[in-house]
């Protein structure tokens, strides 16, 4: 007895599935989903109506691969909660959207291999281009992107030996302005805290830091980078063991807003005020940082601008156009009352 092997079905509408509720053939579905002019009113309002009852989707995937093209952008984030992740992001759309382009995301968890894995995946599907926010990538990464002739946007941080385009600020120039105007307004023990974020962000923030201090002869020991996220509770959490261990310090900076307003919070709970006792400094320049209380001196990073500016450099690159200007981008001072 033999036995027949029927295909499983994946349950996914087809192109044929439209051309026999339209009773049509499928090159002319086919044409007039993709040329509607090419076909008559009539004909086209037949399978217009056989689409829409039957629900079909293009398979977008096999079209890229038959035609070795696409619209679809990979973008990879170490952590959907990294600092203007989500600004970055919307602007990049704002751009790229209207021209029919379409951005799938990935996050790698601050992981290289992971980074590796999700740009493999990715870049099956025949990806248009790749943008990444980061600056450390591993070797095989790398090599991968350079050799796929496609455009590679490294978004963020400046760096000095891109991929391909890299469109950022200098986190380095930024923590040095930022401190030093703490040791202007005449701290002297000044302490930073970090969380988990970018090894080559907290490297940057460190620099600048450091560079900033010593310049003035002052101690840069006091810093703490905490082995978690870096929002309000583990900024809550880390100013007592900040406090316990340099009991001194007189002004606190902070690698990001929601780590400063936790500092803030904590510091109204323990009854420290706020800048006589101890100054707080954010970075970022997030719509807490303004309503909070006090409001929070920090940096200004322009993740919108960044976002825009890498969405239109990108265009014009994938459409062959001619390249925008592209001005440097750089982060500002906040003066607020924190400080």
């Amino acid at each position: 007895m033999s036995i027949s092997k029927k295909r499983r079905s994946t349950g996914r509408v087809t192109l044929a599935d439209v051309a026999r509720l339209a009773g049509v053939g499928s090159m002319t579905v086919s044409r007039a989903l993709r040329t509607p002019e090419q076909v008559s009113d009539k004909l086209r309002e037949k399978i217009e109506a056989a689409v829409s009852e039957l629900g079909y989707m293009p398979n977008l995937s096999a079209s890229s691969l038959a035609s070795a093209s696409s619209r679809t952008i990979a973008m990879v984030v170490p952590s959907f909660s990294e600092p203007g992740c989500a600004e970055m992001f919307a602007a990049l759309q704002s751009v790229l959207l209207p021209a029919g382009y379409q951005i799938m995301l990935a996050e790698s968890r601050h992981d290289r291999q992971r980074e590796e894995q999700a740009l493999e995946t990715l870049l099956a599907y025949n990806m248009a281009a790749a943008v990444l926010l980061s600056a450390e990538h591993s070797d095989n990464t790398r090599h991968w992107l350079k050799n796929r002739n496609i455009p590679v946007v490294e978004i963020g941080a400046r760096r000095d030996d891109p991929i391909d385009i890299n469109i950022g600020i200098d986190y380095v120039a930024a923590m040095y302005q930022l401190t030093r105007y703490v040791i202007e307004k005449g701290y002297q023990n000044i302490g930073l805290l970090c969380a988990n974020q970018e090894p080559w962000i907290f490297r940057q923030h460190l620099q600048g830091w450091h560079q900033a201090l010593l310049r003035d002869h002052v101690s840069p020991h006091r810093v703490i980078n905490a082995a978690e996220p870096a929002i309000f509770s583990t900024g809550a959490r880390q100013l007592p063991e900040f406090l316990l261990a340099w009991p001194e310090t007189d002004a606190l900076i902070c690698a990001s807003d929601e780590l400063a307003c936790g500092v803030l919070y904590e510091c109204q709970r323990r009854h420290i005020r706020v800048p006589t006792q101890l100054a707080v400094i954010g970075f970022g320049n997030s719509d807490v940082s303004q309503v909070c209380q006090p409001p929070l001196t920090t940096t200004t990073v322009p993740y919108r601008e960044i976002g825009i500016q890498a969405g239109k450099v990108l265009m014009a690159r994938l459409e062959q156009l001619p390249q925008p200007e592209s001005p440097p981008i750089s982060a500002t001072l906040c003066r607020r009352d924190s400080c």
